[in-house]
């Protein structure tokens, strides 16, 4: 009884099996190459010169790992799976290769340094982004090393991360605080290296980043006011029309130069690549003024593109489009550089108090 069972089984199994190959055949001509080959490398520090190898990529069904000394035959691997090799002192290329299930090949090579001396000028350079305040990049050099080990801190039971001269180790804190940062050298040599040591602060930051509103009680709204103008984050005073917001900027105009004005510095350079048209909503005590919105690179006030829009409307919120088909995609702008009535200095009176808001870029 139960072999008729188990023959019907593999009856419908059968049936069922065909009914969706169909459907579910794979295009193995559609499948890319490998990317993002690389390979963690690690040495055993006991004068033998046994390394550890894991194999890394994307897409990738098998590794060939090539060890770059006499051994001719590579070791064939399955994506996470380590391989341990053992070398004589001296220099090597490792070269790994990736595999696809239809044949492609991509593949990458790596110097490998075996030395049974312990490492020295261990060199580290760490770095707090400034684009993510909570994240850190590692790189390191030293002489006599085969890989570095670095520890972020983090966790008490922490597993040390391996990583390559060259390569950049980049980690991000969960949360804000102080943490100890260690980095090794690594050779085959059974003797210890003097390690890194360092503490980094991180910190959450909230950037300043299109589109600009305002809004934020703790984004830093810090205006460079210069040559008369001088701008401030204020209480809407007029929420109505087409802006109801909370807060909006205040310039006013005083004496100085006719190119009194201010400036805003985002945390990133502004994407111009789709959009290239900005809008911003103004009040203006009178008809007939003018905002000139520029914008420059970080540190080269001389890469920028600006244009000049009047305001037809007095005592009302209105909304200028500013034309930036024409700018340069090729360099980098990070700054908002904003002046009304260029060419005309300013008394600091009402008739030169003016209000902006709700700056982005649009299409």
């Amino acid at each position: 009884m139960k072999n008729i069972k188990l023959l019907l089984s593999l009856f419908v199994l059968t049936i069922l099996t065909g009914c969706t190959k169909e459907s579910e055949e794979i295009n193995l001509d559609a499948i890319a190459a490998p990317t993002n080959i690389s390979a963690k490398i690690s040495i055993a520090p006991d004068n033998t010169g046994t390394v550890t190898i894991i194999p890394i990529g994307e897409g990738i069904s098998q590794f060939e790992v090539y060890y770059g000394d006499t051994t001719v035959q590579p070791a064939l691997l399955g994506a996470g799976v380590p391989t341990t090799h053992r070398y004589n002192e001296g220099n090597y290329t490792l070269r790994v290769v990736g595999i696809t299930l239809n044949g492609k090949r991509t593949e990458k090579t790596f110097p490998l340094a075996i030395s049974f001396f312990p490492p020295t000028n261990l060199a580290v350079n760490l770095t707090v982004s400034t684009l993510n305040t909570m994240e850190i990049n590692v790189t390191a050099t030293a002489d006599f090393q085969t890989n570095f080990k670095i520890y972020y801190g983090e966790n008490p039971n922490e597993i040390p991360e391996t990583f390559l001269e060259g390569e950049t180790k980049t980690h991000v804190y969960t949360n804000p605080g102080t943490y100890q940062v260690r980095v090794y050298a690594v050779s085959g040599s059974a003797q210890s290296a003097v390690p890194f040591t360092r503490m980094v602060t991180v910190s959450r930051s909230v950037l300043l980043l299109l589109p600009v509103d305002f809004e934020s009680t703790s984004t830093p709204y810090t205006f460079l006011n210069f040559d008369g103008g001088n701008s401030t984050r204020v209480a809407n005073p007029f929420p109505s029309g087409i802006n109801t917001s909370a807060f909006v900027a205040k310039m006013i105009k005083g004496p100085g130069q006719v190119w009194g004005g201010s400036l805003l510095s985002l945390s990133s350079p502004i994407d111009f690549s789709v959009n290239k048209k900005f809008k911003v909503k103004v009040y203006s005590p009178r008809a007939g003024a003018k905002l000139l919105l520029k914008v420059e690179n970080l540190t080269n006030a001389g890469i920028n593109f600006e244009k000049e829009v009047t305001i037809t409307t007095a005592n009302a919120w209105t909304e200028l489009t500013f034309d930036y088909t024409a700018i340069s995609t090729t360099n980098s702008y990070q700054k908002l550089v904003f002046i009304f009535d260029l060419g005309t200095v300013g008394d600091a009176s009402a008739n030169y108090t003016f209000y902006y808001d709700s700056v982005i870029l649009t299409n």
